[in-house]
């Protein structure tokens, strides 16, 4: 923004640097070095504490540098140790990391506390850091949570994520990579290109050797690539648990089982249903693309779920087992009088049966059965079909394309008492995906 604003004051935009002289708070300034004016108008404040590491505060130093941020170095640990100190004066109890022996409670909440207290340190000294620089002005706080975190619900309620604007909250992390890119390229800010070669991690746990432990996409339970896939399909192709499922089989088809996408979906729409009350709280963000999960504005849903999606992942969980059920071959049942075939057919060879010919079983190569039976009027009436119908839908996996397409015909014109004059529907050869213990018939009259 700073180069945009130096530019246009370049080429003369009269407005542009009104503007510019209006917030800096000087009527005789000239923007001309972007670094310089954004030292005036943008602070940056690297919150460590004990579990943050020294990688994390030389990349936030080094890229204020690039950017030209008034830049701060700050300690959080006094303001913890305060907080813990009059929990554990009320309740005689005093929380421990899980690393430290503590429990997955005991290490949210220690967690909790640390981004909440940077939250709150964010408004105090936008309150009151350029008073401190001899200027009576606030400044606005700017979030850094992107969609991936939003959508998955890997933020805190209240924490630093709180602001009054989110510049790329309407962007995924995978998206913001390219922003990245084309800033490493056109204003060669190449402190960019460690952060970008860094794994994301929220620092939250204590260190071991120096080093974070803790990694966002170990604690999420999925990578952020396939949080932006997730995201696009929830939002673009408006996919719940079960027809998510069926897209990502096929996506993924050749990188992951039926199986492992049914545990990724799930454990993702779990998460989104535990997290989606963070969303109405969430902060306002730049509307930059249509899979923004913002719940005010963009993407108005119902924020209490029932986590367990009961009858969506039945569905799921049915659709795994027929693809793991092996491949069956298919049987197919077809007219023998249209064929031309006769009685005197019924004695030839196997091999020789073709699936034209009128006999009680033909054989096509060595591998696929041929069933020939005869639709007759008087072999599927109304009360046959029905019993078909019961048969099909028990005892047996799902019913084919065919089967699923006739057998609501023939339902409707036995509910309404259709003559068979009035059904109006043509035989059909039905070709069936049954096992070949499977016998199926349908007439549908003419």
């Amino acid at each position: 923004m700073s180069h945009l604003v130096c530019r246009a004051v370049k080429n003369g935009d009269k407005q542009v640097l009104e503007d510019a002289r209006r917030i800096v708070g000087d009527r005789e300034y000239i923007p001309v070095d972007p670094k310089e004016l954004a030292n005036r108008i943008f602070v940056t404040c690297y919150m460590g504490s004990e579990n943050s590491s020294e990688d994390t505060r030389s990349r936030a130093k080094n890229l204020a540098q690039d950017v030209g941020s008034y830049h701060m170095d700050i300690k959080i640990d006094t303001i913890v140790c305060a907080f813990l100190a009059v929990f554990t004066a009320i309740t005689g109890k005093r929380p421990q990391f899980k690393a430290n022996g503590g429990t997955d409670r005991e290490n949210l909440a220690l967690q909790n506390i640390q981004a909440r207290i940077r939250m709150v340190l964010a408004y105090l000294f936008a309150h009151l850091i350029m008073w401190c620089r001899g200027r009576n002005v606030g400044l606005l706080v700017l979030g850094s949570a992107n969609t991936d975190e939003s959508l998955r619900g890997y933020m805190t309620k209240y924490d630093c994520s709180s602001a009054d604007i989110n510049p790329i909250g309407g962007i995924s992390k995978k998206d913001l990579k390219s922003f990245v890119f084309y800033c490493v390229e056109k204003f060669n800010f190449s402190s960019l290109i460690t952060i970008m070669g860094a794994r994301p991690t929220a620092e939250l746990e204590p260190l071991r050797n120096g080093v974070a432990q803790q990694t966002d996409e170990a604690d999420m339970g999925m990578s952020y690539d396939e949080l932006s896939v997730f995201g696009r399909l929830r939002k673009i192709e408006a996919c719940g648990p079960f027809r998510m499922f069926c897209k990502l089989c096929d996506l993924w088809r050749d990188i992951h089982p039926p199986s492992l996408v049914a545990q990724k979906v799930k454990h993702f729409f779990r998460c989104y249903a535990i997290n989606r009350h963070k969303m109405t709280v969430l902060t306002p963000a730049y509307h930059a693309e249509s899979y923004s999960p913002d719940d005010n504005r963009f993407d108005l849903r119902p924020f209490l779920y029932n986590t367990s999606w009961n009858w969506q992942f039945r569905f799921i969980d049915e659709q795994v087992r027929r693809l793991d059920e092996p491949q069956r071959l298919p049987v197919h049942h077809f007219r023998a009088e249209d064929r031309g075939g006769g009685p005197e057919n019924e004695n030839a060879p196997p091999d020789q049966n073709s699936a034209g010919s009128h006999g009680t079983e033909g054989s096509l190569g060595n591998n696929m059965n041929i069933k020939t039976e005869k639709f007759d009027n008087s072999s599927c009436g109304q009360s046959a079909c029905l019993n078909g119908e019961e048969s099909l839908g028990q005892g047996r996996g799902p019913e084919d394309s065919v089967s699923r397409s006739v057998n609501p015909l023939i339902r409707i014109g036995t509910k309404r008492g259709l003559t068979e004059g009035e059904f109006g529907f043509s035989k059909v050869k039905a070709v069936s995906l049954a096992a070949p213990s499977i016998s199926m018939q349908v007439d549908v009259k003419k």
